[in-house]
Parts: structure tokens; C-alpha cells; sequence
């Protein structure tokens, strides 16, 4: 195994920067579920720093769903479960009232790669209940109602694709991803969610056309990239002057 260069923490709350390093380990060094870390002891030596801040840090990643530490047999790796992606990802804009265009430009740049590949993936292997639960999901967009009933439709629609894949990494990265970028979208005040753009996906996948379905997601996802811009530069400009 390769050994993590030693480090000295001076500034900030140890057990803070320490929980930083362990996650980079483990992305590195253990990225499997189910995989023993090194014990306490060794952790401790390795990042010069005392067993307490080791295990404060370890209550951190057992709190984010990282790792599981059992009594008696050590600490284990876990696999990411939504839930837990969205704590981390909505974490990231807590303290924004206002979501920054670079970072939602980033985030739709991420749901670009990812959507596209699921609906391309779709496309080939979904069945008649992932098609039924699409089209259960633009029936309620069509029907509108509150922005909670649209938002919560367009939710569903995007993780029915994502489960559609038979891959349930989609699932676990697509969810978390496309809740945080709606709730962020709200506070813009974007409200076209594009039905007649999320329409051309399904009949993509339902034509098992995986071609089509990728363009039909650029398509959608350049649409809401434009409203972003134009609702966000008003914004900024308001600012500024």
C-alpha cells in the first residue's frame, strides 16, 4: 500500500482537515464497499495527530454514510447512497442565497455527461414499467398543479431514466445531482421545466433510439442552461449597479 505522506495540521479545526484527507484515502486507497481501513492507531501516526481527532473525523464519515465503524471489527468502507450525495451536494451551496452561474454551469455540465449516457443506456434496456413510470412522470408535468407537484414530476421523470439503465450508480449520483440543481433552480426563479423537450427523451427511449435520446438531452439541458444565464446575469447586473 502506498503510504500518505505525513502531515501537519496548524491552522483550522484538525479533525476538519483530517476528515478531507481520509476522504481523499479513501477515494484513492479504498474504494470498494466493504473494504477495512487502517486501525485508529496507525490513522493516527499516519496524519500526526491524536487518536481523538482521528475518531472525531471517523464520526464525520460515519455520519455522511462513508464508512461504518463497528465495535470490535473495525471501520469499513460503504457504498454512497443518495440521500447521502444530496447532503454533501446541497451542503456545497448552503450559504449561497443565490446560486453562482459558474457553479450551476458546472453542474449541468456534470448532468450533461451523466443524462446523456443514461438515456442513451435507457434507450436499450429499459422495460415497459421504467417506459410506464416515465410517462406516468410527464402526465403529472403536463397536468401542473403546484411548483412542488412540476418539480417533484420532473424529479421522478430523470430518476426513472436512471434506473432504466439497470446500473444503479446512475441512481445513486443522478437523484442526489438533478434534486440539488431544481432546488437551485427555484431560488432563480427559472419555472420552464421544458415539457415538450423532456417528451422528446421519452419517445427517444421508448423508440429505442439511444442516438436520439443523447440529442434530446443536450437539447433539454441547453434550454435550461439559456434560462439560467439570462435569469442569473439580470441578477448580477442588479448587483452590481
Amino acid at each position: 500500500m502506498e503510504t500518505l505522506r505525513k502531515r501537519t495540521f496548524r491552522s483550522g479545526r484538525l479533525s476538519g482537515q483530517v476528515v478531507s484527507e481520509l476522504e481523499r484515502m479513501i477515494a484513492e486507497q479504498y474504494p470498494l464497499p466493504g473494504q477495512r481501513l487502517p486501525k485508529e492507531a496507525d490513522l493516527a501516526e499516519r496524519f500526526q495527530v491524536s487518536r481523538i481527532v482521528i475518531r472525531e473525523a471517523m464520526k464525520v464519515l460515519e455520519d455522511r454514510g462513508v464508512v461504518e465503524v463497528s465495535a470490535g471489527r473495525g471501520t469499513f468502507t460503504l457504498t454512497p447512497s443518495p440521500g447521502k450525495v444530496k447532503e454533501v451536494l446541497m451542503r456545497l451551496f448552503n450559504d449561497q442565497p443565490i446560486p453562482s452561474l459558474m457553479e450551476m454551469e458546472r453542474m449541468l455540465e456534470l448532468r450533461q455527461i451523466l443524462e446523456e449516457t443514461a438515456a442513451g443506456l435507457a434507450a436499450v434496456r429499459a422495460n415497459q414499467e421504467d417506459l410506464d413510470a416515465m410517462a406516468s412522470a410527464l402526465e403529472a408535468m403536463r397536468r401542473g398543479g403546484s411548483e412542488t407537484e412540476v418539480i417533484d414530476a420532473d424529479l421522478r421523470f430523470h430518476c426513472a431514466i436512471a434506473k432504466a439503465t439497470c446500473n444503479h450508480y446512475f441512481e445513486i449520483v443522478i437523484e442526489p445531482l438533478t434534486h440539488t440543481f431544481i432546488q437551485q433552480m427555484k431560488l432563480t426563479n427559472v419555472s420552464n421545466v421544458g415539457l415538450e423537450l423532456h417528451h422528446h427523451i421519452f419517445q427517444a427511449i421508448r423508440a429505442r433510439n439511444p442516438v436520439a435520446a443523447r440529442q434530446a438531452v443536450r437539447r433539454l439541458l441547453k434550454s435550461t442552461l439559456d434560462d439560467i444565464r439570462g435569469v442569473l446575469k439580470v441578477i448580477e447586473s442588479k448587483d452590481n449597479s
